[in-house]
């Protein structure tokens, strides 16, 4: 993603698609806005951004 803002954008439509959100956006300390996701199989997409 190119804009913190675009991972919280992505991140509450794929949840409003029926994607299971696993951690909300957040802040991480390396300097990322980061999020998780997990696909239909279960597995973990992330999501993240520069900030």
């Amino acid at each position: 993603m190119d804009t913190p803002a675009e991972v919280d954008a992505t991140y509450a439509a794929m949840v409003a698609a029926g994607y299971k959100g696993h951690r909300e956006p957040w802040d991480a300390f390396w300097g990322m806005r980061y999020a998780v996701l997990h696909d239909p199989d279960g597995n973990g997409v992330d999501l993240h951004a520069n900030l």
